[in-house]
Formats: structure tokens, sequence, C-alpha cells
């Protein structure tokens, strides 16, 4: 089978280092296991080829240095410029990463007649609204319908991502296919300490708003004061941040206003982040308390990484971590917002290393039985029509 893979979002570039690029990969990965050949259409290719996907035919299109309301018609251009492209190559199944302004599947689907998945990752027009700039809302209402309706499959990375494509498509055909983790890119760690002097918590991730990175940083400084006053001895904490985004600076000031030990790594391709967490002792993911009247619509890529990783994970209770993350098994849920507590899981995660040991262990298991990449596009394939489902 040939399968278009197409990735129209200027933003994820897709040999790049962001989750999003590894989410990319990961599927175009899953297809050719599969058995499928994959062709790769995007907008932006990116720097950080990995070895593996070195034989794998890409076809970029740029869009150009356009600005404002202009920028989001040379998205569309591009796009079906890809478009374009596939219908002269041919495919047998196009399958679309969601991006603003393409109407990638809707145009392939209806001229080639091949199947067509649509892959739903983020409400992407209120997230561009909020954060960044939206000029052309109907445009990217009227795309988003377009290949909805037309997608055999519109796959949604969570339940308020269902929600949202249902509230403006009722028609659509979703089902829900949370991320995955690459258990054979990604080894699990050795037990035991790393460091006599300290104890390590990493956070992984593009450095937004949303990650609740200073919450973590009030957290372990919390953590600190508390384990200076242990008769027994200190253990104190240190951080190592990997990845890079657009509040760096910021937390960086955050952490020495703290009087954190601090590394920060900047943006790491995704085959170092493996190395970089086994030089740790946790990691974190501690996501803020969600907004009123918002759904908290993330699949926490990171999480999955953590547990193939074989690493004691603290977690705040949020969205869909309390159905990946079994509390005392696999990890130590604690409330989001809420620094003291975080601390304290840190505490006892100090104090028992058998404990960390055993989370590790643990959660790399759950992560090897429950999270592979091949299960999602499984569970994807699988919702096709019976007349169109693939080998």
């Amino acid at each position: 089978m040939h399968v278009a893979y197409v990735c129209a979002d200027e933003g994820v570039p897709v040999f790049g280092t962001k989750g999003s690029s590894v989410h990319v990969q990961e599927i175009v990965r899953a297809w050719r296991k599969k058995g499928a050949t994959v062709t790769l259409y995007c907008t932006r290719l990116g720097t950080d080829r990995p070895d593996d996907l070195a034989d794998l035919d890409v076809v970029e299109v740029a869009a150009g240095c356009a600005e404002g309301p202009a920028r989001e018609l040379a998205l569309e251009d591009a796009a079906f410029a890809l478009a374009a492209r596939i219908l002269h190559d041919g495919c047998e199944l196009v399958y679309e990463r969601y991006s603003l302004f393409s109407p990638v599947v809707s145009v392939v689907a209806s001229v080639l007649g091949v199947p067509a998945v649509l892959e739903v990752n983020a409400p992407l027009i209120e997230e561009q609204a909020r954060y960044r700039q939206l000029f052309d809302v109907e445009r990217a209402e009227s795309a988003l319908g377009r290949n909805a309706r037309a997608a055999d499959v519109v796959a949604c990375v969570s339940a308020p991502v269902v929600r949202w494509v249902h509230g403006r498509v009722p028609t659509a055909r979703t089902v829900l296919t949370p991320n995955g983790v690459n258990v054979e890119r990604i080894a699990a760690r050795t037990g035991g300490r790393h460091h006599d002097g300290h104890l390590t918590v990493a956070f992984v991730g593009t450095l937004k708003p949303w990650h609740g990175v200073p919450e973590l940083f009030q957290a372990v400084a919390l953590a600190n004061m508390r384990e200076a006053r242990r008769p027994s001895g200190p253990n104190r904490w240190a951080v190592k941040v990997i990845g890079d985004g657009p509040v760096r600076t910021t937390l960086e000031e955050l952490a020495t206003s703290l009087g954190l030990e601090a590394e920060f790594t900047g943006a790491v391709a995704p085959g170092s982040v493996p190395g970089l967490l086994h030089e740790c002792d946790v990691a974190a993911a501690p996501y803020p308390v969600e907004e009123p009247g918002r759904d908290d619509y993330f699949s926490p890529l990171k999480v999955y990484e953590y547990m193939a990783a074989g690493m004691p994970i603290v977690a705040t209770s949020v969205g869909q971590i309390p159905s990946i993350l079994d509390h005392g098994r696999t990890g130590l849920l604690v409330p989001a917002g809420d620094p003291a507590a975080f601390a304290a899981a840190l505490g006892v995660l100090a104090a028992d290393p058998g404990l960390r040991d055993r989370l590790g262990t643990q959660a790399r298991e759950q992560a090897e039985m429950r999270f592979s990449w091949d299960g999602v596009l499984s569970r994807i394939t699988a919702a096709l029509p019976a007349p169109r489902k693939v080998a």
C-alpha cells in the first residue's frame, strides 16, 4: 500500500525536535512497519532527519515569507500544491495531520477515491486565536469541515478533541486514539542513583506557558527547604529542563530567583532525549490547573516517553493523565496547582530509592504492554469502513 502522509502545518517541522515532530515520525514508522510505502508531504522539513528515515521519500512545499492575512492564504496555497503533487504521484490512502488551512484530505479523497484519515491533535482554531493570531476564522472553519466530512476516520487524540470535532461536524466518523511511545527507540534506564551530591528531576517539552514548569520549580524549591531540615541529611534536588521554547528566559530567571540548580539543555534531537532522561532520578509532568470552561485536550507525549524510559514519574492529576498513570504503581499523581503536594511527592521518592526503581520498572512494563505506536495506528485503521480497511 502506498500511503501519502501529509503535514501542512508550518509549525511542525517533520524532522524537528518538537513533540509534534516526534508524533509525525512515529506514525510514519508505524505505517512502514505495517508494510506500507510512505511518501511524506510537508510544508516544513526541519534539519534533524533520523537515520532510520533517511530513505523516506519527502516532498516539501514551503509557504514563503508573507505576513498577516496573506500568510494564511500562502499556507492554503502551499497545501493545495501538496494536494496537486499527491494527485500527480497517486496513492492508495491519504493520512493528514490536521492543520488550519489545508484542504488536502478532501481534495485527494474526492479525486482519487482513496481511503482518508484526518488526525486531529488539538483544537487549532481556538489555540491559534488564543496564543498567536488567526485572521480568517471562517476559512479555517471551512477547511476543518470539508476535511472532517471527507475523512473515513477522524482520529482524535483525546475525548475533548472528539467533542470539539463533533461540535463543528456532528457527522464526523471519529475514533479516540491517544498518543503512544516507541519502546524500541527509548530504552529503560538502569536503577539506582546517578549523583551522590543531589537528585535530579527532569522535565521534557517545549517551554510554553501551559506546561506548568513554574509550578515545578516552586515545588522543587519547597522540597529542598524540607530536605534541608531532615536530621538524616538532605537529599537536595536539581532540575534538568530538556527542551526549548518562548518562555525559556523567564524560567531561567525564576530558577535563579528560587536558588535552584537548573540545567537547560535547549532543543535536542528526539534520539538524544532517552540518554538525558537516564541521567536523572525522577521525571515530572506538572501541568497546571484546568481553566474553567476549557477542557485539557492534550495527550501527554512526555508521560509515555517517561514510562518507556523507566522513569519514576510525578504528574498532576489533570486531563488524560489519570487514565495513563496508576497512582502508586506506575507514578505518583498530585493535585494540579499545589506545589506543596508536588514537593511532598518528591520527598517520598527522595527517601525511598526502592520505590523509585519499582515505579520506573512498572511504568516501563505498562509502556510495552499498552502504549505502542503500532497499537495507535492499528486502532485507526481498524476504524476504517470494512471495504476500506488496510492490511
